[in-house]
């Protein structure tokens, strides 16, 4: 299962790059923020390409919404390594391949890649995730580029 963190959840690259590269059918968008506003929704079904569903989820939601589709059919995006620690978490039968793409610059956060700075707990919840044998972690902005690891 593909997920991907970027704060910007649905935009160019992830439409333009990551789909064509995944050929996923299903975005799953997991953030609390977006799936309680209706106007963030919009925007983002907006930029999702009409033959591929979307999905805007809550955190909550989104550990549970995964059984309903295929595993290689599906990309999910969160905004943290947090958020993604905890989909991870409530399902450990898959085989996660988790891309930190992109997470801008912000007080109390530290560079990792050119698009990549996290705090003490994302850092954390990385950490945590790359003890697990089922996730396989690394950080690159678009398909092609050079990958990083932490």
């Amino acid at each position: 299962m593909f997920l991907r963190v970027d704060d910007r959840l649905v935009h160019g690259q992830v439409v333009t790059a990551w789909l064509k590269q995944l050929k996923a059918k299903v975005i799953i968008a997991v953030d609390d923020t977006a799936a309680n506003n209706v106007i963030i929704t919009k925007a983002l079904k907006m930029a999702t390409p009409k033959n591929v569903e979307l999905v805007v989820a809550t955190v909550e939601e989104g550990m549970k919404v995964l059984s309903k589709y295929g595993e290689n059919d599906v990309m999910v995006i969160t905004k943290a390594p947090v958020t993604a620690k905890q989909i991870i978490d409530a399902n450990p039968g898959y085989k996660w391949t988790l891309n930190v793409g992109n997470v801008g610059m912000a007080e109390g956060r530290r560079k990792f890649a050119q698009t990549v700075h996290l705090d003490e707990e994302n850092y954390s919840a990385v950490c945590a995730l790359k003890e697990c044998e089922n996730v396989e972690i690394f950080m690159q902005t678009v398909p092609g580029q050079p990958e990083n690891r932490f």
